[in-house]
């Protein structure tokens, strides 16, 4: 079998092409470049940015807890020492304590039976009348139905507040 051969004909030479390839052997590889710079800048700022955050979240963790523990013993001292004070008032309030201040002052303990006087409603001056006068106006008359109950009233009150 006889095979014919085919002739490629090039419109220009082969050292003119040589010459262009060497020229400009990839032109796109400036913008990939480029962005792989600009990948690793944007990665760095992240990464950056999430340190700072990071940081700053743990130094505030830190601070805060450390407030907080110095807040806690206080709030202890404080509840100590009102502790404290509250046993002494408690031991100044004592009726033995106040039974040996008085005797030291010169007071007699009571003996026998001790009567207190209760408490009676004065009468209510007018104007331009003495306290005589008024005390000899309300003996003289006999008090009323609600002058009664208005005294035993006013009595009942008075002894809950002692």
């Amino acid at each position: 079998m006889v095979v014919a051969q085919e002739s490629v004909e090039w419109q220009e030479a082969l050292a003119n092409t040589n010459r262009d390839i060497t020229r400009n052997p990839r032109p796109n590889r400036k913008g990939k470049g480029y962005s792989k710079i600009k990948s690793i800048m944007a990665l760095g700022l992240i990464v950056g940015i999430t340190g700072a955050i990071g940081a700053e979240t743990v130094h505030l963790t830190v601070v805060k807890g450390a407030q907080v523990r110095s807040l806690e013993k206080e709030i202890a001292d404080i509840k100590t020492r009102n502790e404290l004070l509250q046993m002494e008032v408690d031991k100044l309030r004592s009726v033995s304590r106040i039974e040996s201040v008085a005797l030291s002052m010169g007071m007699e303990k009571p003996t026998g039976k001790v009567y207190m006087a209760g408490v009676v409603p004065s009468a209510k001056n007018k104007m331009g009348a003495s306290s005589t006068q008024v005390a000899a106006q309300t003996s003289e008359d006999k008090p009323s139905t609600i002058q009664k109950f208005s005294q035993k009233f006013t009595s009942f009150f008075a002894s809950t507040q002692r």
